[in-house]
């Protein structure tokens, strides 16, 4: 897995397509995080690929400061080269592995937020584990972890109605385990959920079942339906829940775990 996401840092560099193959989707996240992550707190992004994400939050958040981490060296070559490039000095970015059982220097209980976008999906059984530690002990206490991940249930919940259509179920690719409602329980030991926030089902159910089902070959992401509903998500129109698999949990740390 590893080799995988440091080919896609070489292959893609500071692109879009380097951290997820649907571009427009990839929008999503990053508008909810300019409403949830404020100026003037220190920020660590846990599996931060080539950067984009701090690298975007930056210019926003003067007073903040953000540290990103990521196990792919090549991923965080692209992120520093950038970094260096736009002259950010409140960013800086590391090599570290989110299973590995001792932090970074400097890195215990040093943040007021931690985002994980697409982290613990990366990570395979017991390992997710490790991570979640490894968040809760890097927040203060009363810290927040905004925590982007893909579950298992509304991706099948999508496939029934790709099936209906006679369309092939979507497969979790082979690097990816999806979450499910049980791991849940293992996020409860150590946070408190304050909200939950589905934003894409609009977009995904579009996507993956109309575009699909009116596309000869394999779909363009960037096709004029798909476009539509794109904009009618970042407009804030969500009239339909439970079919995206990503979802945002805004999380508390607890005092102790549980």
């Amino acid at each position: 897995m590893k080799s995988f996401w440091e080919e896609q840092a070489r292959k893609h560099g500071q692109g879009v397509a380097a951290v997820n193959f649907d571009p427009l989707q990839e929008e999503f996240a990053m508008s909810l995080l300019e409403e949830l992550v404020p100026d003037g707190i220190a920020v660590a992004d846990v599996g931060c690929g080539n950067g984009r994400t701090v690298i975007d939050l930056v210019p926003g958040r003067p007073a903040a400061r953000f540290a990103g981490y990521d196990f792919a060296e090549s991923m965080v070559q692209v992120a520093e080269e950038r970094r260096k490039e736009l002259k950010i000095e409140n960013a800086r970015f590391f090599t570290f592995d989110a299973t590995a059982t001792a932090l970074p220097a400097g890195a215990g209980h040093a943040f007021d937020m931690v985002i994980g976008k697409r982290l613990l999906i990366n990570i395979k059984g017991n390992a997710k584990r490790q991570a979640l530690r490894n968040i809760y002990d890097m927040l203060r206490d009363g810290g927040t972890y905004l925590m982007i991940e893909c579950f298992i249930d509304p991706l099948e919940r999508t496939n029934d109605a790709r099936q209906a259509l006679g369309l092939d179920r979507i497969k979790v690719k082979e690097f990816n385990e999806y979450l499910s409602a049980e791991f849940l329980k293992e996020v409860d030991r150590y946070f408190t959920t304050e909200r939950v926030i589905d934003v894409a089902s609009l977009y995904y159910f579009v996507s993956r079942v109309f575009n699909a089902a009116l596309t000869d070959g394999p779909p363009d992401y960037f096709a004029p339906i798909n476009q539509v509903a794109a904009k009618l998500t970042q407009a804030g129109v969500r009239p339909l829940a439970g079919y995206a698999p990503e979802v945002t949990y805004v999380l508390r740390k607890r005092v102790a775990p549980l």
